[in-house]
């Protein structure tokens, strides 16, 4: 079985390891007796979670080195949205959606999650028993905290190694809710109850979470949103949309920018629901980046981008005239300003004053996407409603209000929305790919002809992950 040992600074000192890569035990007496006594230590491990939930192989490490990708640079070559522009075999068999078990970046990232679930584990056991000696509320409060990073890192197990878009499939993950001590070899759990824990995970967050709080922070709101994103991948489209028209007209002050770049200048804006703090100063690196040597935008966002204006194939060849105002922030080629970095990473890659670049986790108008979506979707949806609310988010980007012809067509435009709002940042493109597909609204095959098999729509276990865990099933 693969050996793997994090070290963690709390107030010590604490070294951790597992056996299997879905464990992480503590054996070190600090963690189990007195690292949480107070309030204070209990806010450091909390803030250690807070770390381990947003620098990780899904978004990008970057403490104490160069900034990174993580795996959601990778899901913008699998989906519809990425084309690879430099040779790299083990970037290729993404794009070409020939992946296989052995691709470090899926270790890595299948590790960072369950090292964040297991020390969320430990937090909140130390908590409910008292070792804060914090009020009720404030209790609360910290596991609201700890429960939301539990339940998106198993949301984000469950999206790329689980058949997150069928509730009946027994191909869920591996669920962990309780602290692991001993080298506990676990099956994994169904699709319909590794939602369930999530769900739960994220109700008591968003009724328990601290509200009103810098865009870096969890609050009630933020957990809000999760929950409606998760119960549309889940099919529970009425609490979906009502959840998300929630989010949507909150009293906190999250909202659409009134400009589309000012999302991705003011890292902790009015639309961030979530996103890593990010200082060169006093974090050490710049966290997250996508350049154009690496991924430039493929065929088909291109052709999407290209029609937005009304003139398909009037754009131009360096992307700066003639497609939709996003598409060319993030990719026109300006010789004036030679920057290497797609326009959502506006901060220089070299060290300066502080800036860096940080991915948008959670923001507005994802969630506005989300409510159309469920609206159309749910029983007794009002397409009106949901046509609103996507032409809220193509009125912010400048290009002529879509009209109401019928349910496919809406269905269609949400998703090729969401496409120019949000690639590449959190390979959201992809998964809306398998769950049209698998809804039977689009062929993934016929948009992107690598996806050529129904097994291709989920990623393999990571073969460390198999060794490590003789209980752990395979993908079909």
């Amino acid at each position: 079985m693969k050996n793997i040992k994090f070290t963690i600074v709390f107030t010590a000192l604490i070294i951790l390891t597992s056996c299997s890569i879905d464990n992480v035990e503590p054996i070190n007496v600090l963690l189990e007796n007195n690292v949480i006594n107070n309030e204070s230590t209990a806010e450091n491990v909390l803030n250690r979670i807070y770390n381990s939930g947003v620098r990780n192989s899904m978004y990008g490490h970057g403490i104490g080195g160069g900034g990174t990708e993580g795996l959601v640079f990778e899901l913008s070559l699998a989906g519809p949205d990425g084309n690879l522009l430099i040779q790299s075999n083990s970037l290729n068999t993404f794009s070409t959606n020939n992946v296989t078990n052995d691709y470090f970046v899926l270790e890595s990232f299948y590790t960072d999650m369950y090292y964040n679930i297991n020390l969320a584990n430990y937090f909140i056991e130390k908590i409910e028993q008292g070792d804060a000696g914090v009020s009720e509320s404030r209790k609360n409060e910290l596991i609201a905290e700890a429960k939301f990073f539990r339940a998106m890192s198993h949301f984000n197990l469950l999206k790329v190694f689980g058949q997150f878009y069928d509730v009946n499939s027994q191909y869920g993950i591996v669920v962990s809710t309780a602290p692991i001590r001993d080298n506990v070899e676990s099956p994994r759990s169904s699709v319909q109850d590794t939602y369930s824990v999530i769900i739960d995970d994220l109700t008591f967050a968003a009724n328990n979470a601290p509200a009103a709080r810098e865009h870096y922070y969890i609050s009630s709101t933020t957990a809000k949103a999760l929950l409606a994103k998760v119960q549309l991948y889940m099919g529970d489209y009425a609490n979906a949309a009502s959840n998300a028209l929630s989010v949507i007209n909150n009293t906190e002050g999250y909202a659409l920018e009134s400009n589309y770049s000012d999302v991705f200048n003011n890292k902790w804006g009015a639309e961030t629901l979530l996103a890593a703090y990010v200082d060169m100063d006093t974090e050490g690196a710049q966290a997250h980046r996508f350049t154009r040597q690496n991924i430039g935008p493929s065929s088909v966002l291109t052709t999407v981008a290209d029609k937005q204006d009304g003139n398909s194939g009037d754009g131009s060849t360096d992307y700066a005239t003639g497609y939709d105002p996003r598409f060319s922030f993030g990719f026109s080629l300006d010789a004036a300003n030679a920057t290497p970095l797609i326009g959502k990473y506006p901060f220089s890659i070299n060290f300066t004053a502080g800036a860096g670049n940080t991915i948008k986790i959670l923001r507005m108008a994802e969630l506005y996407l989300v409510y159309a979506e469920a609206e159309a979707r749910r029983t007794g949806g009002d397409l009106q409603l949901a046509l609103n609310r996507l032409n809220e988010v193509r009125s912010r980007a400048g290009v002529p209000l879509k009209s109401l012809s019928d349910k496919a067509s809406l269905l269609q435009d949400i998703r090729e929305e969401k496409m120019l709002e949000l690639y590449c940042e959190t390979g959201e493109n992809w998964f809306d790919l398998v769950r049209y597909d698998r809804l039977g609204d689009v062929s993934a095959a016929a948009i992107k002809p690598s996806v050529s098999s129904v097994s291709k729509l989920v990623f393999p276990m990571p073969n460390n992950a198999l060794l490590g865990n003789p209980n752990l099933e395979p993908n079909p």
